[in-house]
């Protein structure tokens, strides 16, 4: 039996439109669906033979005392057996590979469309969310492929094909059992109403235990250290009480209602009973057919029990389709022109900012006309409190976003307008935090051109200043970095993703405080690195440390979205403004340490 947990309260809505979409997904496994159904349908068609054969048997072999029949219906009923067994064998598995065929794909689908999708939809939706749809929504589409598809079939063409069949055999008889399905359906309804109640409370509660879990154990050293762990397994223990009431009123569920199913299947059995001994013993109703009857109301009660079993995978899945096609149907709100543009011959990395004011929600702007023009080859610095708007130009400069009015250009083609692959070719991002991707060094130094042959990945790392240190690693480039990079420092990570953007070789390079969270023997490590990665390439460098501002050609000075001072890093400390009071409370910090 199968009892789902998987259930979603997401509300469905137009069911039956959802599953036509469905469909469409899976227009490339149509053949291997239509095998599957068609051994579907052999395996049904066999398990509804034997009980003609029997009756065969009975009426033609045992009644008539014909030996012969016997034999001959005891053959066919063998043979059928075995294609019984080997079409539904295959049929299950066949069901099943086209269900997973579909998950692999819808996998793909939805995780390419993801990565298609712009930073602004990484920012309004929650990371959780994100993998919930692809975790537990795919689980619950796995669920319902794994024990509820081919249920759903049989069970289907069962209770069709037996209804067929007892009114075949006897239509009083099988009008007799009909009137007993509205007390079925009432029961089925009336379990449906309160398992679903049950398996919502189930769901609230897991929960809540698994935040409790994640908790506790994310906090363990802050519990430890104050001497609450028994505050802790008191307060785990509770919400833990209250996930096993919840499966408690599920268990009830489920005890009040098989048992019902069971008594009205005794019914029906008692009710064929008195009704077809009364036609046999009157002559309108052979005894092999009363068996033949019974053995069919076997076979009516089991497959209804069954579709109730997968209502709610069916519902869970329909509810997983919905929220998982709501992803597929988000379009980035950054498209690319119709007509891209590519850079004119001779590009060599020129940025400008003509009256660019931008705003995350466009009736809060956090930039107002911003003007900068960025030579080719410049480096430029930008500094500002923290909330000025600093991270934003670097967002918008490498098209994260689009401006709310003006344009950004480079080399005087309007971002909008330009190649999308070209533009990602062109400028490269070191953010704050050095990201590594699970997997050997080299596979992350190599991430931006895979194919790059380790000679040159080397001449990189002795550019950088990386190459000794990569040495001295176990496998040198194919040391696994593990997830995140775990393996490595903060100062390691920042150095290999800065030779990775090295690797990756674009005219432009935007540094978002790529040294802000490091110490200060690492940060001139880096910093060292930095130059060589610079070198003849435009760049705007956003830092809190002004040690890369005093290295740059030029600083700007952002304050509430607009830039508020212009110059050289000696300029602007002669100026005696903003950028001077920045650079003494900067001193200030550095002399404290």
């Amino acid at each position: 039996m199968m009892y789902s947990r998987y259930g979603g309260e997401h509300e469905v809505d137009r069911p039956f439109r959802l599953l036509v979409r469905a469909a469409r997904y899976g227009r490339p496994l149509l053949g291997a669906t239509v095998w599957a159904l068609l051994l579907t349908v052999l395996a049904t068609l066999a398990r509804l033979a034997v009980p003609l054969i029997m009756r065969s048997g009975i009426d033609g072999g045992v009644m008539a005392g014909d030996v012969r029949v016997i034999l001959l219906a005891t053959g066919v009923y063998l043979g059928v057996l075995v294609a019984q067994y080997f079409t539904q064998r295959f049929s299950v598995y066949q069901v099943a590979a086209v269900g997973e065929r579909y998950l692999r794909d819808l996998r793909v689908r939805l995780f390419r469309h993801m990565m298609s999708l712009d930073i602004a939809f990484f920012t309004r939706s929650k990371v959780g969310v994100l993998v919930s749809r692809m975790t537990s929504d795919v689980e619950a589409l796995t669920a319902f492929v794994d024990q509820g598809a081919i249920s759903v079939i049989t069970s289907g063409l069962m209770v069709v094909g037996v209804t067929i069949a007892m009114f075949l055999i006897d239509t009083t008889l099988a009008w007799t059992v009909l009137a007993l399905l509205p007390a079925l359906v009432a029961v089925s309804v009336v379990f449906r109403k309160y398992a679903n109640r049950a398996y919502e409370a189930i769901r609230e509660q897991i929960g809540r235990v698994l935040g409790t879990l994640q908790e506790g154990i994310s906090g363990v050293r802050v519990v430890q250290a104050y001497t609450q762990e028994r505050r802790q397994a008191i307060e785990f223990g509770r919400v833990n009480q209250k996930y096993f009431e919840a499966n408690l009123q599920a268990a009830k569920a489920i005890a009040s209602y098989f048992p019902s199913v069971d008594f009205i299947a005794t019914v029906g059995t008692g009710l064929v009973l008195l009704v077809g001994a009364r036609r046999v013993l009157t002559g309108e109703l052979s005894f092999g057919s009363l068996v033949a009857f019974l053995l069919y109301l076997g076979y009516f009660f089991d497959p209804i029990v069954q579709l109730s079993n997968v209502y709610n995978l069916l519902q869970a899945a329909l509810a997983a389709l919905s929220k998982l096609f709501g992803i597929l149907d988000t379009e980035p709100d950054l498209a690319e022109a119709p007509e891209p543009v590519h850079l004119p011959d001779g590009a060599c990395g020129e940025v400008a900012f003509e009256n660019v004011t931008f705003g995350y929600d466009p009736d809060l702007p956090v930039l107002h006309d911003v003007n900068l023009r960025l030579r080719c080859g410049e480096r430029l610095a930008i500094v500002g409190e923290t909330g000025a708007g600093k991270s934003t130009v670097a967002k918008l400069a490498i098209r994260f976003y689009d401006p709310t009015k003006g344009r950004i250009t480079l080399d005087g083609v309007d971002l909008r307008d330009l190649d999308y692959e070209e533009l990602r070719r062109s400028i490269a991002m070191v953010p704050q935090e050095g990201f590594l991707f699970a997997g050997s060094l080299r596979d992350n130094l190599a991430f931006a051109r895979p194919g790059i042959d380790d000679e040159t990945l080397w001449r990189i790392c002795e550019t950088v200043g990386i190459a000794s240190w990569v040495r001295s690693l176990p496998e040198r480039l194919d040391t696994d970095v593990r997830e995140r990079g775990s393996r490595l420092s903060s100062g390691e990570r920042q150095l290999v993703a800065l030779a990775r953007a090295l690797v990756a070789d674009p005219a432009v390079i935007v540094l978002d405080e790529a040294t802000s969270n490091l110490d200060p023997e690492t940060e001139g490590i880096v910093e060292a690195a930095l130059d060589h990665l610079l070198k003849d390439r435009t760049a705007i460098v956003i830092a809190h440390r002004l040690r890369t501002a005093e290295r740059a050609d030029r600083v700007i000075v952002i304050d509430g979205g607009r830039i508020v001072e212009e110059g050289s890093h000696e300029e602007l400390l002669k100026v005696g403004g903003a950028y001077a009071h920045l650079n003494d409370v900067w001193k200030q910090g550095v002399g404290t340490q």
